[in-house]
């Protein structure tokens, strides 16, 4: 019996392609320098798009999300790292 709530798993191919396209995005995002995608406006609009098109919802949400996580936490340590050098 399925489930019909439940998206059918993405083959291997589809995998492959749905990680291209997150390291495309990412790499768009690198290069414009912004950590939280969220505030990215219309820059990189449409590798994110077409991150969507390729991958489920759940994982393009969660490459944002972790993207996001992340970024916060990379500032985190370099703030805490200064603050040890001044003192």
């Amino acid at each position: 019996m399925s489930d019909s709530s439940n998206p059918p798993v993405p083959t291997r191919k589809e995998r492959k392609l749905c990680h291209s396209k997150r390291d495309e995005y990412l790499a768009c995002l690198d290069q414009h320098k912004i950590g939280d995608p969220a505030t990215a406006g219309t820059l990189c609009q449409e590798l994110r798009e077409a991150m969507f098109k390729r991958c489920p919802d759940s994982w393009a949400n969660y490459f944002e999300q972790l993207r996001a996580m992340e970024k916060q936490k990379e500032a985190a340590y370099e703030q805490a790292s200064r603050l040890r050098k001044v003192k």
